[in-house]
């Protein structure tokens, strides 16, 4: 099996309801923050305060968008499960895994929170649409038949 002949298949699916910009850009940068804030050498109360509240503020923006509408909708015409796949939950696990880490590291100097939020944001950016769902989208086999 040629690789390159399946990521072309694999980008010749277009997401039809693609992540908005926002979402993925704001949600992204609030589950950086929550991670690289346990890299730093703040209060263990305000650190984590910090992560909660980014990763609820994340939740909430990506949940709350009219785009979840659009996309329940085009799941219910195509007969989309809206059960998560493998592929779906897989990126979350290194989110978790740095999650987890991130305080082993507590006190770290400024540059390595820096580079902790930039690539923890970066990942998030990346795998979003995966995450999200918007992207299994655009491997529907089709609208549903009345017969």
């Amino acid at each position: 099996m040629d690789p390159m002949n399946s990521y072309n298949t694999m980008k010749s699916h277009v997401t039809p309801i693609p992540t908005p910009v926002s979402v993925r850009l704001s949600s992204s940068v609030l589950v950086g923050a929550a991670i690289a804030s346990l890299t730093t050498d703040l209060a263990p109360a305000v650190k984590f305060s910090v992560t909660g509240v980014g990763l609820a503020l994340a939740l909430l923006i990506a949940f709350a968008h009219p785009y979840r509408g659009e996309m329940r909708m085009y799941r219910f015409q195509n007969n989309i499960s809206p059960v998560p796949t493998i592929g779906q939950v897989m990126p979350l696990f290194f989110t978790w895994l740095a999650l987890m880490l991130a305080p082993i590291i507590s006190g770290a100097p400024l540059w390595a929170t820096i580079l902790v939020f930039l690539a923890a944001t970066a990942w998030m950016y990346l795998t979003f649409p995966h995450v999200d769902g918007s992207r299994k989208l655009a491997f529907a086999e089709g609208p549903r038949r009345n017969t």
